[in-house]
């Protein structure tokens, strides 16, 4: 049983993926608790608001331009997955885009933030991506 309605629960994840959206890296980590714990499978585990901040802004510096859409979410009590795509700029020539998925797992703990957060993804989907994406761009 959830502490907290399903209505803040996703209201405080819309928020976050506003600032997102908006590339405001540095407010999307003030979405964290000061303790949260942020696990990326390929770059190692991140305790604490500050820590999270110290790694986020400066890789997510690299990735301007680049979009997220969700392509489905579950709401389970406190925690949200959802299934997104990492979307570079531009186009294939065949229309398609350069993009890889992902998984993101979030923990909420109230007052419009998150305590946990995991993200799932290909290391070896996301070279070839970028690479195709440089190439294009040569």
């Amino acid at each position: 049983m959830s502490e907290f309605s399903r209505e803040e629960v996703q209201a405080a994840h819309d928020k976050r993926m506003e600032l997102q959206n908006a590339d405001e890296w540095a407010a999307f980590g003030d979405t964290f608790t000061e303790d949260a714990v942020y696990v990326e499978h390929h770059e190692g585990t991140f305790e604490g608001r500050e820590v999270i901040l110290a790694w986020l802004v400066p890789v997510m510096e690299l990735c301007k331009g680049w979009t997220f859409p969700i392509e489905w979410l579950v709401i389970d009590g406190n925690r949200i997955v959802y299934k997104w795509q990492n979307r570079l700029p531009g186009q294939r020539p065949d229309g398609g885009y350069y993009e890889f998925a992902g998984l993101t797992v979030v923990v909420y703990a109230g007052n419009g933030q998150f305590s946990y957060q995991e993200d799932i993804y290909n290391a070896d989907e996301l070279r070839s991506v970028l690479d195709d994406w440089q190439k294009a761009q040569a």
